[in-house]
């Protein structure tokens, strides 16, 4: 616990102490698609930039600080509206503004990891992706992601961050930058954007009180989308680290999301069973891509064409295409191609390979199964993991598959199947006696 009543103490955090309180109890008005008095409370840039009152604080002298005026209730409305902090709350951002007003959220990133996590057993992998020259594969750990040199296996890189999980992770085309998205259950949302050549962070991205799912970048490499557990959809510009918009189509948890061809339109999935097809410059909800069954868990976008490829609890994979054929009309399933087997558990990872020719199948028990595109016939089964799967991706040259899950083992399959080769996502050190 800071204690907020002088500088004896330790300083007063921006990340630790600020931030949560303006995404708990401020953000839902200030927010960019609903700036209450021009005021956006997401980020320390725009929270400093202020609103129609000017700049929120002025460092070093809360008294002279509107923010510090309107949480008081020096003036009115008090805030925030319907309610009020705490007056150990108002301290906390007394004592920032007195210490400075800086923005320490890489600085702390930067500190969290003094010395690489030590890994007793291997940790889930919830999400690794190829570099688009197949020579890198990145995994996530705990609180970092892990550069893996490709085929060989060997770690050469780990990026030390603040989220406890990643959920995404996803490299842009021409390779130069890695997104990745997470966060702590039931207390953050994150989104990272790393420069691959430095492996710096260019910006962390707190965005909400929960984890968020599901990130994916759009092929002309400008946007990340994501999901998350507030049933929201966020759009962020990669060079910048912006949050451009902030969707709330989804009546339930938001799993994933995938970019059309064009980076013009966007299909997500979640809870609520819908897979939903959004307009990227508006934001506009088009309308469902499918005919809606059982909660979705994955999605997953043919390389060459606007279709896309969903599953969940209901285990049975569907391929739909993006633009319906006729008129909508009730129970109406006509975007449908494909319709895949049964699975022996509720699938949680989908992959269409670079050349559009195979669909991958993961799911919480037994083998992943590949299929032909188009014609739902079975290629085969990888086999041999200990868990559930949790992520799927192809090399970019189809010719091998690449599993990950709960036992912490990417496993590498040719396309008859056969084990390539094994990877132990993170380096694991025997406890000593």
């Amino acid at each position: 616990m800071i204690c907020a009543c002088g500088p004896a103490f330790a300083k007063v955090s921006f990340s630790s102490d600020i931030k949560p309180i303006l995404a708990r109890q401020c953000a839902a008005c200030h927010q960019p698609q609903s700036k209450q008095s021009d005021l956006v409370l997401t980020s320390y840039a725009d929270f400093q930039k202020g609103g129609r009152k000017g700049a929120a604080f002025v460092a070093g002298k809360p008294d002279e600080s509107v923010v510090m005026k309107y949480l008081t209730g020096a003036i009115e409305p008090r805030m925030p509206m319907g309610g009020k902090l705490t007056d150990e709350q108002i301290n906390l951002f007394r004592e920032w503004i007195r210490e400075g007003a800086a923005d320490d959220n890489l600085t702390m990133i930067s500190s969290l990891l003094t010395a690489p996590t030590i890994y007793r057993s291997p940790p889930l992998v919830t999400a690794f992706a190829f570099s688009p020259d197949g020579k890198m594969l990145a995994i996530s750990g705990y609180r970092e992601i892990l550069l893996t040199a490709m085929p060989e296996g060997n770690l050469i890189g780990r990026l030390p961050g603040r989220s406890m999980r990643l959920h995404s992770l996803s490299f842009t085309p021409d390779g130069k930058t890695l997104a990745a998205v997470g966060g702590d259950p039931a207390q953050s949302g994150e989104v990272q954007i790393w420069d691959v050549d430095t492996r710096k962070m260019r910006h962390s991205i707190i965005a909400s009180t929960d984890t968020l799912f599901g990130g994916s970048i759009s092929p002309d490499g400008k946007l990340l989308a994501c999901g998350g557990a507030d049933k929201s959809i966020r759009l962020y510009d990669l060079a910048t680290g912006k949050e451009l918009r902030k969707m709330d189509h989804h009546e339930d948890w938001v799993f994933q999301t995938t970019f059309g061809v064009d980076s013009k339109r966007l299909v997500t999935v979640g809870r609520d069973r819908a897979a939903k097809l959004i307009e990227v410059e508006t934001g506009r909800f088009v309308e469902n891509v499918n005919l809606l069954r059982e909660a979705l868990n994955a999605v997953t976008r043919h390389p060459k064409r606007d279709w896309v490829a969903v599953g969940g609890a209901e285990r049975i994979p569907y391929l739909y295409r993006m633009d319906r054929p006729r008129a909508m009309r009730i129970a109406d399933d006509s975007t449908l191609i494909q319709k895949f087997e049964r699975q022996d558990g509720p699938i949680t990872a989908l992959a269409i390979s670079p050349d559009g020719a195979r669909l991958a199948v993961g799911a919480e028990t037994g083998d992943v199964r590949i299929y032909e595109t188009e014609t739902g016939n079975l290629v085969t089964r990888c086999s041999g993991h200990a868990g559930g799967i949790f992520a799927l991706q192809f090399t970019p040259d189809s010719a091998n598959l690449a599993t990950g899950g709960f036992d912490g083992t990417i496993r590498v399959y040719d396309m008859t199947g056969k084990l390539a080769r094994s990877i132990m996502a993170a380096p694991i050190q025997v406890a000593s006696k």
